[in-house]
C-alpha cells in the first residue's frame, strides 16, 4: 500500500490502509463509500462477503494452510468516525478527506478528529486479509456500521452470518491494557417551547466561548475537562438583571464529545458589563480547571443585523436554572479497578436555544445499570420541576467484565512474552459493542486491545506511531496462537 511521506514505513499495510481510509468519507450514518471500498478490496482478493440488512459488512478469510480445522475467530470494528473540527477549519466531512501531518511520534490530523478511533483497528483487519504470509485461523472480519451514534449497527448484526465463537475487538485506545469489560450507555432529550417576546434593547452581540480541550465522553470524561455549555450559562446568569436579553444560544456537537465551543445571542445595554463578567467567570474557572485546559477564550463582537426577538425573562429564568442545575461529569468511581476508573457518568452534549425551541441532549455511562437509576431520577426531577418535556433513547447494555475467559489468557501471555511485562486487564468507560455482539451470538470469549490513541472526538486526536507497531506484533502472535 502506498504512503504519504510523513508516514511510517512499518507496519506498512496498516499505515497503507489507515491513509486510503482517511480519503474516505465516513461520518456515522454515511459509511457507503467505505463499504464499497472493504467490498472492493475483498473482491480483488477473492475473498466471500456479505452485507447484511443494517449494513455492516463481514469478509471470510480462509485459514493458513494446516489451520483450517481450528475455531473461527471475529476480528471486530467499526466503519464510522466522530466528525469534528475547530472553528477555523473549513471542511466538509461527507465530501472532504481527512489532512494528517506527524508530529515526532504521533499522528495527527489539521485541526479535525483523525478517525483512528476505530480507523486504525479497521486498517489492521484489512492488512489481515491482504498479508498472505501472517499465519490465522478462519477469520470473520466484522466491520459495523453507525456506531459512534449508539451501536447501531451491533444492535442490527445478523448473529446467523458469523459462526466465530472468540472474538477480537480493536477498538480501544491504551497500548498495554487489554479491556474485557465496557460501560453502557443511555441518551436523554430534553425539549421545550419558551415564549419569545419583542427586544427592548438595541445593540445585538454575539457571546463566544471555545477553545476548550473537549474530548470523548467516555475516556475524558474523569479529568474535568470544561464544559463550553456549562461555561456560557455561568457567563449569562454572571450578567445583572436588566442588563441583557437573550435570543438564540448553540453549544455541542454530539452526545459522545464534551462540548468545546458554545455561543449566544444578546442585546446589551453595555458591551463592559458583559467583558468584565467573561473576565470573572474566566478568572474563576481557571483557578480549578485542569492545567491542559485553560487556554479557552470568549469573546464579545457586534452583530451586523439587529435581534427583534427575546426569549421573555421568565422563561429564560428557568432554562437556565434547569442548565445551572443539571449534572455533568463523573458520577462514581470503581473502587475495585487496578486503574482510575469511572463507574457512572452524564455528559451534558448538546443544548440549543433556537426560534423559541429549546433542546438538550445528555448522555448517561454505567457498568451496574442499578446504579444509574438513581442518576435518571435526578434529571428526570430536573425537568419536571422545571416543566421541561424528556424522552429517554437508544439504551445499550454495558460489558461486564469475564475474567474466567482462555482468549484473554492467551492474549495476556503472549503479551507478557513478547514484551516482558504483563498487560494491565481492565474495563474501559466507554461504548464497544462487545456487550451487544456477546448477548447477539451468544456466549463467545472476547478481548479488545489496540494502539495508543489520545484525544478521541475531538480535533486533539492523534495515534502514537511506536505502539501501532507493537499492537501489530500482538495480534499476529495472538492470531498464530490461536
Amino acid at each position: 500500500m502506498q504512503t504519504p511521506s510523513h508516514f511510517p514505513s512499518e507496519p506498512n499495510a496498516i499505515w497503507g490502509y489507515f491513509h486510503a481510509i482517511n480519503q474516505i468519507p465516513r461520518p456515522s450514518k454515511n459509511e457507503e463509500k467505505f463499504r464499497e471500498f472493504i467490498l472492493s478490496e475483498a473482491l480483488r482478493l477473492k475473498l466471500k462477503t456479505d452485507v447484511d440488512d443494517v449494513g455492516n459488512v463481514i469478509v471470510y478469510v480462509p485459514a493458513s494452510a494446516g489451520l483450517e480445522t481450528h475455531e473461527t475467530v471475529i476480528i471486530q470494528n467499526h466503519m464510522d468516525m466522530v466528525t469534528d473540527a475547530t472553528p477555523d477549519r473549513n471542511i466538509n466531512f461527507n465530501q472532504d478527506p481527512i489532512v494528517t501531518y506527524r508530529d515526532g511520534d504521533w499522528i495527527k490530523a489539521d485541526r479535525t478528529t483523525l478517525g483512528a478511533d476505530n480507523g486504525i483497528g479497521c486498517a489492521a483487519a484489512l492488512a489481515l486479509m491482504l498479508d498472505p504470509s501472517i499465519v490465522h485461523p478462519p477469520l470473520e472480519l466484522l466491520f459495523t456500521t453507525d456506531e459512534e451514534t449508539g451501536l447501531v449497527g451491533a444492535w442490527g448484526v445478523q448473529a446467523s452470518k458469523l459462526s466465530g465463537k472468540k472474538m477480537i475487538n480493536l477498538d480501544t485506545e491504551e497500548w498495554g491494557s487489554l479491556y474485557i469489560g465496557c460501560a453502557g450507555g443511555i441518551d436523554y432529550e430534553f425539549k421545550k417551547t419558551v415564549k419569545m417576546v419583542p427586544a427592548k434593547l438595541s445593540s445585538s452581540y454575539k457571546l463566544t466561548v471555545g477553545g476548550f480541550l473537549g474530548g470523548h465522553s467516555g475516556v475524558d470524561i474523569h479529568e474535568q475537562r470544561g464544559n463550553a455549555i456549562k461555561f456560557l450559562m455561568d457567563w449569562v446568569q454572571t450578567l445583572p438583571v436588566g442588563s441583557y436579553e437573550l435570543s438564540e444560544w448553540r453549544g455541542g456537537k454530539a452526545h459522545n464529545i464534551i462540548p468545546r465551543d458554545a455561543f449566544a445571542l444578546v442585546t446589551l445595554k453595555d458591551v463592559k458589563v458583559a467583558e468584565e463578567a467573561a473576565k470573572k467567570v474566566e478568572y474563576r474557572w481557571k483557578s480549578y480547571m485542569p492545567e491542559g485546559d485553560r487556554n479557552f477564550y470568549t469573546k464579545v463582537e457586534a452583530l451586523d443585523s439587529d435581534i427583534t426577538e427575546v426569549v421573555d425573562p421568565s422563561d429564560l429564568m428557568n432554562l437556565l436554572g434547569f442548565l445551572q442545575a443539571f449534572p455533568h461529569g463523573a458520577h462514581a468511581y470503581d473502587l475495585a479497578s487496578n486503574k482510575e476508573l469511572v463507574s457512572l457518568s452524564n455528559n451534558l452534549a448538546i443544548s440549543l436555544l433556537v426560534r423559541g425551541q429549546f433542546y438538550l441532549q445528555s448522555s448517561l455511562r454505567f457498568f451496574d445499570r442499578d446504579e444509574c437509576v438513581a442518576l435518571e431520577n435526578q434529571i428526570v426531577a430536573l425537568a419536571k420541576g422545571f416543566s421541561v418535556n424528556y424522552e429517554k433513547n437508544g439504551e445499550y447494555p454495558s460489558w461486564k467484565p469475564v475474567r474466567e475467559n482462555k482468549l484473554l489468557d492467551l492474549v495476556a501471555e503472549k503479551y507478557e512474552a513478547l514484551f516482558n511485562k504483563k498487560a494491565k486487564v481492565t474495563a474501559i468507560h466507554a461504548g464497544l459493542e462487545c456487550g451487544i455482539l456477546r448477548d447477539k451470538i451468544g456466549p463467545i470469549d472476547a478481548v479488545s486491545f489496540g494502539p495508543t490513541i489520545m484525544g478521541a472526538h475531538s480535533p486533539q486526536e492523534r495515534v502514537h506511531i511506536p505502539s501501532v507497531e507493537t499492537f501489530w506484533k500482538l495480534l499476529k502472535e495472538v492470531l498464530k496462537a490461536l
